[in-house]
């Protein structure tokens, strides 16, 4: 199964999932990995049912626009095409798991958290926050 890591950012109130996607993007996150979008559809309610489809295809727009102001965001997003993973962005949190040319300390034994919450310092700034929580499962 391999190393499990991912990031699980609480909020001290709720938002749309949608402006959190919105405010992620406009922080430098990127939804394109390797010309793809990888993404849930707004239908997709626990399957978690994973989407690929050529960011020529992908219209970011109608992607937001179907999902209701409070449903569940799911997407695959990158910062500077570098590194990432898949998102899920809940009212009232999101969890990041990193899967995407995870970034370490050292070696490949400690993952780097400092690098992504570092990416994530504009959104993280704009939001009221309850924890953060970094793990990872060996």
């Amino acid at each position: 199964m391999g190393m499990q890591v991912s990031i699980d950012i609480n909020f001290a109130q709720e938002y749309s999932p949608k402006e959190i996607l919105k405010c992620l993007i406009n922080s430098g996150w990127n939804i394109y990995y390797q010309n793809m979008v990888t993404y849930l559809s707004s239908n997709d309610i626990d399957d978690y049912n994973w989407l690929n489809i050529d960011m020529s295809l992908f219209n970011l727009d109608e992607f937001i626009n179907s999902h209701n102001v409070m449903d569940k965001v799911g997407i695959v997003m990158v910062y500077d095409n570098e590194s990432g993973g898949n998102l899920l962005i809940y009212p009232n949190y999101l969890s990041m798991s990193l899967s995407i040319n995870r970034q370490y300390l050292f070696g490949e034994d400690i993952p780097d958290f400092n690098w992504y919450l570092k990416k994530m310092g504009v959104f993280l700034r704009k939001i009221k926050l309850s924890s953060i929580q970094c793990e990872t499962i060996y």
